[in-house]
């Protein structure tokens, strides 16, 4: 194995957790749905649905600036290589802070999609098991 075939599995289990989060982020949403109630029109969503249906949303916001910050900040540093006189066939290495912010986010929206999942198993565990 080399560094190229070790950046390229990297990329391949990072875009897969990525979507994988993206699913569940959608899927928890559905699932709150299922649980909504409706008086004279009016939707309601159970009280300990409420933090984590944020969460699934902070989540999916996240996901948004991962790819968002990824996209910025290498059309800005591709931009600055073009006009300091980098030519197409030069070879180079970016800095390491470069990723730092898509880092962030990418970690940060796993954690906070576990975090809601972790409160949706709980209240289908009280739900469904408990409560019987």
């Amino acid at each position: 194995m080399n560094l190229e075939e070790c950046r390229n599995t990297y990329y391949d289990y990072s875009r897969k957790a990525s979507e994988i989060v993206r699913y569940l982020g959608f899927a928890g949403i559905a699932l709150v749905w299922i649980f909504r109630t409706e008086n004279n029109g009016v939707i309601a969503v159970p009280v300990k649905l409420l933090f984590p249906s944020i969460l699934l949303i902070v989540g999916l916001a996240l996901d948004l600036l991962h790819a968002v910050t990824g996209t910025m900040t290498w059309a800005i540093y591709n931009r600055y290589k073009e006009y300091s006189g980098t030519k197409e066939t030069d070879r180079f290495k970016a800095p390491a802070w470069i990723n730092w912010g898509t880092l962030f986010f990418f970690w940060t929206k796993i954690v906070v999609i576990i975090w809601a999942y972790a409160l949706l198993l709980s209240f289908l565990f009280y739900k469904f098991c408990v409560s019987n």
